[in-house]
């Protein structure tokens, strides 16, 4: 019995140490693995960190960036109408000026006139043609629609001072006179018409860039 007890005893005790270093075992490594986790939570925690800042930072480049460049294309686009404009003013009056009843002596002739008529409404409708990409098609529309109107005024009228005087007919005096109160007639009412609506156009688009 003392043998047998001693034996018991002793393969009793391997047990509990065996369950001991196992507990022990265990829980050492949980302690691992839960530290390991939190440094891993913190690191992530932290690269996320740099990650978002890094992002914000590029998305606030990005929008600067297209913010400057949208405020280059108003700039542009407002540019281009205000030129516009001006040779369309610059257009008008040189027509204006050749369909008029009044030529003072000091004047340029009206074949003279004829001839910066036609380029003024060439050099407009030349920038207009390169500027169509910055405006809207109803604005280009109404805007080629009056240089048709306008260069159609002068070249009707306009055509007949390329004549000389001295060998034209009664029958073509006639007709250039017909085509002189058309155009003037033109110029009076229908154009300034036209004008009001365009300068409503372009006013309106400029407004918009302001905005």
């Amino acid at each position: 019995m003392d043998v047998l007890q001693s034996l018991l005893i002793s393969l009793g005790g391997n047990a509990i140490l065996i369950m001991v270093l196992g507990w022990l075992a265990r829980s050492f490594g949980t302690q691992i693995l839960a530290k390991d986790l939190e440094r891993f939570r913190s690191d992530s925690q932290a690269q996320l960190a740099g990650t978002s800042e890094k992002l914000k930072h590029e998305l606030a480049l990005a929008t600067l960036e297209h913010q400057i460049r949208f405020s280059r294309l108003h700039e542009r686009r407002a540019e281009v109408v205000a030129n516009l404009y001006e040779l369309l003013v610059e257009a008008e009056w040189a027509a204006s000026s050749l369909v008029s009843p009044t030529q003072w002596s000091d004047e340029p002739s009206k074949r003279e006139k004829y001839v910066s008529a036609m380029r003024k409404a060439a050099e407009f409708y030349k920038q207009f043609e390169k500027s169509r990409i910055y405006l809207p098609d109803s604005l280009c529309s109404q805007l080629e629609s009056y240089h048709n109107d306008l260069r159609h005024e002068v070249i009707d009228f306009g055509i007949y001072t390329t004549i000389d005087v001295d060998v034209m007919t009664n029958a073509t005096a006639e007709k250039m006179h017909d085509a002189w109160i058309r155009a003037a007639k033109y110029f009076e009412t229908a154009a300034p018409v036209a004008r009001k609506a365009l300068e409503a156009e372009l006013r309106a688009m400029l407004g918009d860039l302001r905005n």
